[in-house]
């Protein structure tokens, strides 16, 4: 669908419906109309063009132009309860909350029973100051799981915001019972008791719902971490920022609050006010809902929480990060740019708008907005790495070596975290034929993760191409293929590594299992017609060189396989694409 232009979807589905529209309403050819058109025929139409409009461009998570069809049709229905949910929806994608809870007061109107427009009423209320409004918008939704939540916590802030205790904590009661949210609920009690001067109370809560998440949770951690230490706990604040720190070495936000404490610095609230706190909730519950493919409902609650805290960098950086999952670069680029400077998530919202450049290939404005980044500190480690990563997607790995070099010098003892940056370099070094370099990197690379699948594959493979190491090399793309067995790259590996030792009947079935795994990869179709060629198997050979070709080769590639077609396959090929290394091995 994608590469149909808009108009034209909008002109085919929109003659079918007024089609259909027209035939059962049996309309009049006698009705008013303007140059030879029916009126009626026409208003029909473009009602229905932009409601399938707005469709259309909500299917393509392009919320700003949804909210201006839908606000069209709207004009030919302004009672219609499906066109003023869907037009909300679109204003909430698109941050207008004003204007997603003028509609949200229309269709309650119309559709009392309705869940969503009351969460969005309580928000503007709630971020207006109209606490005993939000708690009666709130108090009419329940059904759906998460709105429910959303609900109860709502009204627990309302309440608290209007002074009342105790009716914020009885609002939360359910939240805090149940199994699945009990950790959840708990932790925004303890944050309402801390707000209400009730430390001792808040701490019990804090710890209880940091257990129950078992100190997994970082912002259940986090709160419970900076209320031990508010309470003159400090040393037991920072054993819990060093436990987590020990799972999750480069977080930034416990890096910065364990550097602060042992600084002696004063400990901030995590949540300051009811406002932050129900913004909060919001995000939790678009966390809770992101799998790798759900925009949607985790982005109606991210810009929620940001209408109630447009300084919620967890939820711009969630939000953004949809907007990558929704291939909407350039979306996601304005929002990353939204986090401040002095914010602990800057540097990683910099890494992440030089990768949406590369995904608009924009390579050099990539490197120009890594470059400008830089704080000439240690903090700058990963900022080299992704000018590195850039330029080797560029192919330029002579440069790349050079960017890695900067990160790696900037390191003072390496973790396991940076077998990363030392495999990349050594991609970069084998490319600029620097071999010895390349080696080393990828032995320092598996001293730091031992058994990486995608280093045994690269290291194992380059022995191989270079008849050293031989046994090493098998054992080791075998340990890759068994701890990767879904990778269809590393499989041809292995089956490439067969034949390369003229073992053909072994490389075929690594090489027809491959292709199984990975059938959209022109490569391992090109090696599977070399292993074909070597067992006598030559009208299956070329089927899967033409079919190599036929899902476009590798330029370079190309020639060659042409040159097998025509005259057979002659000398023992080139290496392969080291394909199970990052960006196809670049």
């Amino acid at each position: 669908m994608r590469s149909i232009t808009v108009i034209k979807w909008i002109g085919a589905f929109t003659l079918l419906n007024c089609g259909l529209l027209l035939g059962l309403t049996q309309c009049s050819s006698l009705e008013p109309s303007e140059n030879g058109v029916s009126t009626s025929a026409a208003s029909t139409s473009n009602r229905y063009g932009s409601y399938l409009a707005g469709r259309f461009a909500a299917s393509e998570r392009d919320s700003s132009a949804a909210a201006s069809y839908f606000d069209k049709a709207l004009k030919f229905d302004p009672q219609n309860p499906a066109l003023l949910e869907r037009a909300l929806l679109s204003e909430v994608a698109g941050g207008d909350i004003d204007s997603a809870a003028d509609y949200a007061e229309d269709l309650v109107k119309h559709a009392p029973k309705a869940r969503l427009p009351y969460i969005v009423i309580g928000v503007r209320a709630m971020r207006e100051g109209g606490y005993a409004k939000a708690h009666d918008s709130f108090e009419k939704v329940a059904g759906n799981a998460a709105a429910e939540i959303a609900s109860k916590l709502g009204m627990a802030y309302a309440r608290f915001a209007e002074g009342n205790l105790d009716q914020a904590k009885a609002a939360l009661t359910k939240v805090t019972t149940l199994g699945g949210t009990q950790a959840f609920g708990l932790y925004h009690k303890a944050v309402i008791e801390d707000l209400a001067g009730k430390s001792a109370e808040a701490l019990i809560d804090f710890e209880e719902a940091n257990r129950l998440s078992e100190g997994q949770s970082l912002r259940i951690m986090h709160a419970y971490a900076s209320e031990l230490a508010r309470q003159g706990q400090t040393e037991k604040a920072k054993e819990i920022y060093q436990t987590y720190l020990k799972t999750t070495p480069g977080n930034p936000f416990i890096r910065n609050a364990l550097t602060s404490l042992n600084a002696g610095k004063a400990t901030p609230r995590v949540i300051s006010s009811a406002k932050q706190g129900l913004a909060e909730t919001f995000y939790g519950i678009a966390a809770s809902l992101t799998d790798e493919d759900a925009v949607e409902i985790p982005v109606f609650y991210l810009q929620l929480a940001l209408a109630l805290d447009p300084h919620h960098d967890l939820s711009l950086s969630l939000l953004a990060d949809r907007m990558e999952t929704a291939e909407r670069w350039n979306d996601a680029i304005d929002i990353y740019e939204r986090v401040e400077p002095t914010s602990v998530l800057y540097p990683n919202a910099r890494l992440q708008i030089a990768q949406s450049l590369q995904k608009l290939k924009r390579p050099n404005d990539a490197i120009s907005t890594l470059t400008k980044s830089l704080t000439g500190t240690a903090d700058d480690v990963e900022l080299h790495a992704a000018i590195g990563d850039v330029l080797r997607g560029e192919e330029k790995y002579a440069e790349a070596v050079e960017s890695y070099n900067k990160a790696i010098q900037l390191i003072s003892q390496p973790e396991i975290r940076h077998w990363t940056l030392f495999y990349t370099r050594g991609i970069s070094n084998e490319r600029s034929k620097r071999w010895q370099a390349a080696e080393a990197d990828f032995k320092q690379s598996l001293k730091l993760k031992p058994e990486q699948p995608m280093v045994m594959n690269y290291l194992a493979y380059s022995w191989v191409e270079q008849n050293i190491n031989i046994p090493e090399a098998l054992a080791m793309l075998k340990r890759a293929v068994d701890l990767r067995p879904e990778d269809g790259f590393i499989v041809d590996s292995l089956g490439w590594a067969h034949f390369r030792l003229g073992d053909f009947q072994t490389a075929v079935k690594y090489l027809e299992q491959a292709v199984l795994l990975e059938p959209g990869q022109a490569t391992i179709n090109d090696h599977l017609g070399d292993a074909y060629w070597r067992l006598g198997r030559k009208l299956e050979a070329k089927f899967q060189w033409q079919h190599a070709l036929a899902m476009g080769a590798e330029p370079a590639d190309e020639p060659k396989i042409r040159q097998k077609l025509d005259a057979g396959l002659q000398d023992l090929p080139r290496a392969p694409a080291h394909a199970g290394s990052p960006q196809g091995g670049k």
